[in-house]
């Protein structure tokens, strides 16, 4: 296939239509001229409605995501930016990832606000997001704490509470089961020095999401299991759970 031209207007943007064998679905990687960390793909429904791809990926020549037979996409530069994330923050490219695929929304237009703690009803919102679900709730949360209390993702309570690295680990775990992702592969954790402390309910999703490259240390020995997690340490999961889990 060759190159596309990146349009930075969904309304401009050139229409793709792969063939794929009737009832069927496969991995596509097409290429992109200069394409942009916030390069992504947008699904033209029957309807004339649009669906952005979240899971499209980045690859050395263009982007590459799930496509279904029947289904017509275009390419875009979605990226956003944010005054409160430079290019040389830490998590800039997370934050280009999750802000481009639309699961993240800023605190306002111009802030993402990095290192805010992350609540429960903001990751059950970006998890149903990621699984395709709208936001048509009475509030902005609704939707999502639905769809995780449905799903078993979440019991739904205590909104505002902060989330900690375990408990993020054990609803990405959860959400990896739900999508029949491979969750076998398990992290021992014994070169971490508190790996007592993790709770006996988050166990085991720490240890998958350790070996699956999802959550890292905060240093070599370290796991900080309690911590409250970010938004840009959210973001850098999410990234990193699209990237090495989805399939």
């Amino acid at each position: 296939m060759p190159s596309l031209p990146l349009a930075y207007n969904k309304e401009t943007a050139p229409v793709v239509n792969i063939s794929l064998p009737e009832g069927t679905s496969a991995k596509v990687e097409i290429p992109v001229e200069y394409v942009t960390k916030g390069t992504v793909a947008v699904i033209i429904n029957a309807d004339g409605s649009e669906e952005i791809v979240k899971t499209t990926l980045l690859t050395e020549n263009g982007i590459a995501f799930k496509l279904s037979q029947g289904q017509i996409v275009k390419i875009v530069d979605n990226s956003k930016t944010f005054d409160d994330v430079t290019e040389n923050h830490w998590g800039a490219d997370a934050v280009h990832f999750a802000s481009s695929r639309e699961l993240f929304v800023g605190m306002s237009e111009k802030t993402f606000a990095p290192n805010e703690t992350m609540t429960r009803a903001m990751v059950w919102t970006v998890l149903a997001r990621l699984e395709g679900v709208k936001d048509t709730g009475e509030r902005w949360y609704h939707s999502g704490r639905n769809w995780a209390v449905e799903n078993g993702i979440s019991d739904g309570t205590d909104e505002h509470g902060e989330v900690t690295r375990e408990q993020l680990s054990a609803m990405l775990y959860r959400y990896a089961k739900l999508c029949g992702y491979d969750v076998s592969v398990k992290s021992d954790l014994g070169s971490f020095e508190d790996t007592e402390k993790i709770s006996d309910y988050a166990l085991e999703s720490v240890q998958w999401a350790n070996a699956a490259g999802i959550v890292m240390g905060t240093s070599d020995t370290v796991l900080d299991v309690h911590k409250n997690s970010t938004r840009a340490q959210v973001a850098m999961m999410l990234k990193n759970f699209c990237e090495k889990v989805v399939e």
